[in-house]
């Protein structure tokens, strides 16, 4: 067996003696003389740097403070928080009083750029901004964030925030600095005081006193968090990483140095900040024109020996690495079968044996992503043939015109109404998550149109539990299930029908179930078996549901089938009333998610 030898070993080996002598005397003095004399001037000058920028940040975050004291102290905000109207009984009063906080926002945020929100929130939900015809976002309920339970946790004490997006406002979503804080009557909480402010003063700070040899600044807040960095977009993409851990939250500043880069910080009075400098100390080394001949002249030698030395090693040395090299080509251009033959055997032919272990675990990989999109694809398919069909359109537009000749314009206008909702929420290009209430709004307007076609022959109930009505479910989920009960279980019944829809809450799951009284399925449908299909059976819609929620949240949830067999009035274990006549329940189960 030949023995294995190391690319380092040849190369250290073959070179040792030629430049050793060399090396051991000068480039280690002249290292350590010119690493020391740089770091001691870098660290000189970010502690200067730091400070000044300490300086004024503190003073940007007390001024911003005391606006917050002056607010949160102010007669007419304390007396709109409490409820009291100072100007009753005049009948406009109370918009006096909200003109006039407004007003008194307004002049503040009008002053400074770096204000963006200016936000009072009264306790029972009511608000005043500093801008005109802003609305809050809907269905976010701003007292579940947790800057909100944080700044009244703080009992009155104001509270600056790393950087983070501000969905409060409708419609936007930008990144600010918050300054939040609770107004209490003795131990009653009024309100909260929300100042968003943008990065301008922050980054003028930081960018005008920064920026000398490479240096520059940035604030970590608590938990490690940014509150502004010159390339903030970078660090949150992970193209651009700090060296956190060499942060230290001191009120005096400290320095640590890694790898040529100085980390300064220190702690500011006014808020859990850390105001930190990194100082590229290569980047200030001091050359003499003395130190600059020196090292031509003996890099002149050193290149002539390195020449030498490099004629005995690079073709051991570049051959394996150009057949490696021909290999990865060969792989870029879309040969997943490539292979790296190499035939030394030192840690390039590691290399090139971990390189064809690539190679081979991408191309499954590649398999494995092709199959799941194809998969995919089907259950896109799937879910637009599950959409509203063609027939149930004409007979309701057949129904329209019946009616309006008869003149039943009411129940025209009805049906019209609800089948135009219903075309909106088949076509409509939105989330694929939608909440509860809207899928049950949807399956209603549907159960609207069929009611009116059916009348007395089809009757239905609609029971969903209070707090799952924002609940995220797969969007056009019921609607399939109730069209296989009417016309597969209901439309054969001679004296009609009853249609039962809940939604309630189990642990951390969400349940749905659609129960009908109609005559069943057969025992050999109660299963949805994959690859499992018809073209136009009673299972296709039912099909479609279970693969879409399977495709979203795994094969843990989905839908399931009960139904009595031949001969039975009901389902024992149902859990309805014995009176409905219950014969069939379709369940689904879903992980219970709000957003």
């Amino acid at each position: 067996m030949r023995r294995k030898s190391h690319l380092r070993d040849s190369i250290f080996l073959t070179s040792l003696f030629t430049i050793a002598g060399i090396l051991a005397v000068f480039f280690p003095l002249s290292y350590f003389l010119t690493t020391n004399l740089t770091e001691n001037n870098a660290r000189d000058y970010s502690r200067q740097l730091l400070g000044q920028i300490k300086n004024s940040i503190e003073f940007y975050t007390e001024e911003m403070i005391m606006v917050s004291d002056y607010l949160a102290g102010h007669p007419d905000v304390i007396k709109y928080l409490k409820g009291e109207n100072p100007l009753a009984p005049s009948p406009v009063s109370l918009d006096q009083q909200r003109a006039r906080i407004m007003s008194e926002l307004k002049a503040i945020s009008g002053t400074r750029q770096d204000l963006v929100n200016v936000i009072l929130f009264r306790e029972d939900g009511n608000f005043i901004t500093n801008r005109d015809h802003a609305g809050l976002t809907p269905y976010w309920d701003y007292r579940e964030f947790d800057w909100y339970k944080e700044t009244v946790a703080a009992k009155g004490v104001p509270r600056l925030s790393s950087s983070r997006v501000e969905n409060v406002i409708a419609g936007e979503h930008r990144w600010v600095v918050s300054l939040s804080r609770a107004i209490y009557d003795q131990d009653r909480l009024l309100g909260v005081l929300l100042i968003d402010l943008n990065f301008k003063t922050i980054s003028d700070i930081c960018s005008n006193l920064s920026g000398v040899n490479g240096a520059y600044v940035f604030i970590q807040g608590a938990n490690d968090e940014l509150v502004y960095h010159p390339q903030q977009r970078l660090i949150y993409s992970s193209v651009k990483s700090e060296r956190f851990d060499l942060v230290r939250r001191s009120e005096s500043i400290e320095s640590m140095t890694r790898d040529g880069i100085i980390y300064s910080s220190v702690k500011i009075k006014s808020a859990d900040w850390v105001i930190v400098s990194v100082t590229d100390t290569r980047q200030m080394v001091q050359v003499s024109p003395l130190v600059i001949a020196s090292y031509i002249g003996i890099g002149l030698v050193f290149a002539l020996i390195a020449l030498f030395v490099s004629l005995k090693a690079s073709k051991r040395l570049t051959d394996p690495i150009l057949e490696l090299k021909t290999s990865m080509q060969h792989f870029q251009q879309g040969d997943f079968d490539a292979k790296a033959e190499i035939t030394v055997t030192n840690e390039i032919a590691e290399l090139g044996e971990q390189f064809n272990s690539m190679t081979q675990q991408i191309k499954t990989l590649v398999e494995h992503e092709r199959l799941i999109e194809e998969q995919k694809r089907k259950s896109e398919i799937q879910a637009l043939q599950s959409q509203i069909r063609p027939h149930f359109l004409y007979n309701t537009l057949e129904s329209i015109i019946w009616m309006a000749s008869s003149g039943e314009q009411d129940k025209v206008v009805e049906m019209t109404s609800s089948l135009a909702k219903l075309m909106r929420a088949s076509a409509s290009k939105a989330r694929e998550l939608v909440t509860v209430q809207v899928e049950i709004d949807t399956v209603s307007h549907y159960l609207r149109i069929q009611k009116m076609r059916y009348q007395d022959k089809l009757q239905y109930e609609i029971e969903i539990e209070p707090d799952v009505q924002n609940a995220r479910m797969p969007r056009l989920t019921l609607q399939p299930l109730v069209e296989n009960a009417i016309y597969h279980g209901i439309k054969p019944l001679r004296d009609g029908g009853l249609i039962l829809i809940r939604a309630s809450r189990a642990g951390t799951e969400l349940h749905l179930e659609v129960a009908d009284n109609g005559v069943g399925f057969a025992p050999g449908a109660r299963t949805l078996s994959p690859g499992e299909n018809t073209d136009e059976g009673e299972s296709i819609g039912l099909h479609n549901v279970h693969d879409r929620i399977q495709l979203l949240f795994g094969k843990d949830f989905g839908v399931t089938i009960r139904s009595a067999d031949p001969g039975q009035d009901l389902l024992a274990e149902s859990g309805y009333d014995p009176a409905a006549g219950i014969r069939t329940i379709v369940s689904i189960r879903l992980p219970l998610v709000f957003e």
